[in-house]
């Protein structure tokens, strides 16, 4: 898995907040409901958002190869891993521990990253407990992407970056979602 991420993104580390800066060329972000609103009041609004995310990794899929690449965190203040907490258990059961990756240091000390990953068969709706988990802001910096990393999708309470596999892809993404998009001039 290492060298895999190593080889098709030396300079970016697999932390999901940092990944859109990794490659501007081909990233574009989609909002998960109309009007840029943030979070779900509705069931119907919740329905709304699995429907978005669900149909962008659907069409990211492209049935090439129906396995995707599923990390999820954990955080402490040390390098030694610590278990996930509940909620991204029961959203990703099967994981297993990948790596830890240094976040940032501050005055306060060190942040970590404990990254642990999954390889599951795509199917709509198959994420949906990890989708709900991150939009009602419960957990973050989870991601899913191609099991070669070719195309990397960061969702968060709001919506998701999508680096596509090419800037063609991305720019086939944003004119077919255009309604998903932010009024933001830099598309944030």
């Amino acid at each position: 898995m290492t060298a895999r991420w190593n080889a098709r993104w030396p300079n970016c580390r697999p932390i999901g907040h940092e990944l859109r800066s990794c490659a501007q060329e081909r990233w574009v972000r989609f909002h998960s409901l109309p009007e840029s609103k943030r979070y779900a009041e509705s069931e119907f609004e919740r329905s709304e958002i699995l429907r978005r995310h669900n149909t962008v990794i659907d069409q990211l899929i492209s049935g090439v190869d129906d396995n995707l690449v599923v990390v999820t965190c954990a955080w402490s203040s040390s390098s030694l891993p610590v278990e996930r907490w509940e909620l991204e258990q029961s959203a990703s059961s099967d994981a297993v521990y990948w790596q830890s990756v240094l976040r940032e240091v501050d005055h306060d000390g060190e942040f970590w990253n404990h990254l642990y990953v999954d390889v599951i068969e795509w199917s709509p709706g198959v994420l949906d407990d990890l989708l709900l988990v991150v939009a009602e802001g419960e957990t973050s910096d989870a991601f899913v992407a191609s099991t070669d990393f070719e195309w990397l999708y960061h969702p968060y309470d709001g919506g998701a970056d999508v680096i596509a596999p090419s800037g063609s892809e991305r720019d086939r993404l944003r004119d077919k979602y255009n309604g998903w998009l932010s009024s933001h001039p830099q598309g944030l």
